[in-house]
């Protein structure tokens, strides 16, 4: 014991206080370490850190599949950009959880309501996808509706300057891909024209068109320009994007073929409303929709039970589909066998019924006939 009161009152104040710096250090290095780890286990991310990203849009867990194929598919092109995802109310906390686990960012917002009343119900909220030319914690984000998938890179995008989107039928900009460099100054100009500017389809995009009115004019977006030719040509307001980065399901359906070359696709865009990718029905229609589900085979299982893009409700629910036919089969033919059987049954009476009836008028004829005989014989004795 008197050692050790030695030992601390040899120690100089120098020491201590090295000593508890020291200390200090080591508990801070175990606070972020566990931080990290912490961060790890849950898949968040925070937004903003590489400056661009790819971003998409999910009102609801109808679509959460859609988002999680896409994600997939961007993955897989290898790159190490951001991936947002915006979410309204309607998306579940478990939805936010396995995006989460799937490398997505989410963050969450307020939907911005639509301000046509001549418009589709399922069009109350879509003016909330113009909530992306406010992402000011990016330099520039490439958007892709939930219902598109990347077959090839498309790093190339992040050249597009200011906003691009591909052109379709009618000449009108299509707003399922587009390129935008988020501004403050630019989202609160379109919020001040949402309730003047007309939108043709009552949605977010016709009033892009509407917005963008000079967009038909705009020059094609080359992504082979050198970069030196790029800094000496004055910056474009706007691009537009060839219809290798946005291809219309819609528009393969008409010719049954894809009217470019198909092994340079980037973008395949499932634009049809009846025939989204994830409905069962939709493979046996459409034939791009086997490079969806050639994606959605490979889902990690980001969370127990969902790899490959399994839904726990969804699997009870072919289940009960594929027994459906099998129980009607089944009803149909016992319905039969009893059909048969009260017809067997309905034949036997009517048989036991005829001859019945035909053994009573035998015999009631026959005797009859002796009855008649006899009057006859015992008349003839009397008058004999």
């Amino acid at each position: 014991m008197m050692s050790v009161l030695v030992w601390f009152r040899d120690v100089s104040p120098l020491s201590i206080q090295t000593g508890a710096r020291h200390l200090q250090l080591l508990l801070l290095f175990l606070l972020l370490s566990s931080a990290a780890r912490s961060e790890a286990a849950t898949g968040s991310k925070s937004p903003g850190g590489g400056g661009e990203a790819y971003v998409t849009l999910l009102y609801g867990d109808e679509f959460l599949l859609g988002v999680r194929v896409l994600g997939k598919s961007i993955r897989d092109t290898g790159t190490n950009k951001d991936m947002v995802v915006l979410v309204s109310d309607g998306v579940s906390d478990h939805a936010t959880k396995l995006l989460r686990a799937d490398g997505w960012i989410v963050e969450k917002i307020s939907l911005l309501e639509n301000p046509n009343q001549l418009r589709p119900k399922r069009f109350w909220g879509v003016y909330t996808k113009l909530k992306i030319f406010n992402m000011i914690n990016y330099k520039k984000v490439v958007y892709l509706d939930a219902d598109t998938i990347v077959v090839q890179s498309i790093e190339d995008l992040f050249k597009c300057q200011n906003f691009c989107a591909n052109l379709k039928h009618s000449e009108r900009l299509n707003s399922g891909v587009m390129v935008v460099e988020p501004s403050e100054a630019l989202f609160k100009d379109m919020m001040s024209k949402v309730n003047t500017l007309y939108s043709y389809t009552g949605g977010d995009q016709g009033f892009l068109n509407s917005y963008y009115p000079e967009f038909p004019n705009a020059h094609i977006f080359d992504p082979n320009v050198p970069l030196e030719v790029l800094k000496s040509r004055p910056v474009p307001k706007m691009e537009r994007l060839s219809t290798l980065y946005n291809a219309d399901v819609g528009l393969y359906m008409l010719a049954n073929k894809w009217m470019v070359n198909e092994k340079e696709l980037r973008v395949i865009h499932y634009t049809l409303g009846p025939l989204k990718p994830w409905d069962w029905w939709t493979s046996w229609l459409l034939k791009p929709v086997d490079v969806w589900q050639d994606v959605r085979v490979k889902l990690e299982d980001s969370l127990p039970g969902i790899g490959g893009g399994r839904n726990p409700k969804n699997e009870l629910l072919v289940k009960f589909l594929f027994l459906l036919p099998v129980c009607v089969i089944l009803f149909c033919y016992y319905q039969s066998y009893c059909f048969r059987q009260r017809s067997l049954v309905l034949i036997s009476r009517c048989f036991f019924h005829f001859q019945a009836r035909e053994f009573f008028w035998l015999h009631l004829s026959d005797f009859i006939m002796r009855s008649d005989q006899t009057f006859v014989l015992q008349n003839q004795i009397l008058i004999q």
